[in-house]
């Protein structure tokens, strides 16, 4: 069995209460079947109060939040109280692994780290190389493989390859990335292994390839797409409102626009990073539904709602630090991407709403 991660994975430890942030708030907390034992036999007062926190229904069993959402066991120092007792090999597998997420096929495992951790972002925008990936031995069992997971394998290595070519505007590596996804999944449609391999090949002279002039009603299609973000779940209620504040400004964002990104080219690769995060994290889900677009799609149209987010807090601050870039993309991970709901409705609005089928249309290409 391979384990494939990117290279700073390793370096990631929980910054704990130095974090501004804390993952132990917000959302459900899942106490898994092993966790749960544990807790059975754990002594005295302490015990008796950790399993009077814990909740159950049908299905699973849980922490019982707090008032703010706060994990009973979050202290006000926002040290968790169960690792202070007993250890970090108490916690349940949720807490023990986040913000790691985890896909499994064929002779792999991937891992990754996700961007609703505030050091997790530090680790990948600190980047200004191209992010690599490592391949390790991990010993465990392999499972059966599918005939598309090598293909499809191919076929990402391709995208990150066109996402990372820096001899192009990063727009234009979108623009080709987005033809490339439509192609791979005619030949997906198929079940076509070796048509997918050979489309992999056959782009890796992608100049060849016209790029044609975008920006067609582009505030007009950019407002459908917020829309369907507005809609979607919130965490605590505010997202509905910030997508709504970028609607009712969007003519001053696009009118910003290139001033912004000139001002912020020589951080531009921070861009870059968070399209292949993306495509890192879902572009492998292809394999198992069939369906290449929506993950493709979703990567592009969260990074054109996380560029408006950036655009307006440059605006508003009348700078944007690195801290704001990281802040950013935590807030639009936390809210998207850690609610399944959410990934879910987005899964069906990108095949479906006409806003998320001409993309390029919001792209600065020409």
């Amino acid at each position: 069995m391979k384990l494939r991660r990117p290279v700073y994975y390793k370096d990631f430890h929980c910054i704990s209460s130095e974090c501004r942030d804390t993952c132990c708030a917000g959302w459900e907390i899942e106490v898994d079947e092993e966790a749960a034992e544990r807790y059975e036999r754990v002594e005295g007062a302490f015990g008796e109060r950790l399993r009077s926190m814990i909740g159950e229904d049908e299905e699973e069993k849980y922490f019982i939040l707090q008032p703010g959402k706060r994990c009973p066991l979050l202290r006000k120092d926002n040290l968790c109280e169960l690792i202070c007792r007993l250890g970090e090999e108490s916690l349940c597998d949720i807490c023990r692994e986040h913000p790691r997420f985890y896909q499994w096929f064929g002779d792999y495992t991937e891992a990754g780290l996700g961007l609703c951790c505030e050091e997790a972002g530090r680790l990948l925008f600190s980047l200004r190389e191209p992010l690599a990936f490592e391949v390790l031995e991990d010993g465990g069992e392999s499972q059966e493989d599918d005939p598309l997971s090598a293909p499809l394998l191919a076929a990402r290595e391709r995208a990150f390859c066109l996402l990372q070519n820096r001899t192009v505007s990063l727009d234009t590596r979108i623009y080709r990335l987005l033809l490339f996804a439509e192609a791979v999944q005619g030949c997906l449609d198929q079940e076509d292994g070796a048509a997918i391999e050979k489309l992999a090949e056959c782009w890796k002279a992608p100049e060849k390839i016209r790029v044609q002039e975008t920006g067609e009603n582009r505030e007009e299609g950019l407002q459908a797409l917020l829309e369907e973000y507005r809609k979607l779940e919130s965490l605590d209620g505010t997202w509905p409102e910030m997508i709504g504040k970028l609607q009712s400004r969007l003519p001053e964002l696009l009118a910003k626009r290139k001033e912004f990104l000139q001002e912020y080219r020589e951080r531009f690769s921070e861009y870059e990073q968070l399209m292949v995060y993306f495509i890192y994290r879902y572009f492998m889900e292809a394999l198992f539904d069939g369906n290449l677009l929506s993950p493709v799609r979703f990567s592009v149209s969260g990074l054109l709602v996380v560029r408006l987010l950036d655009i307006e807090r440059w605006i508003e601050k009348g700078s944007f630090t690195f801290d704001d870039r990281i802040q950013t993309a935590k807030l639009f991970s936390k809210e998207i991407e850690y609610c399944p709901e959410n990934m879910a409705a987005l899964s069906e609005i990108c095949l479906e709403e006409p806003c998320f089928l001409q993309l390029e249309n919001y792209l600065d290409i020409g």
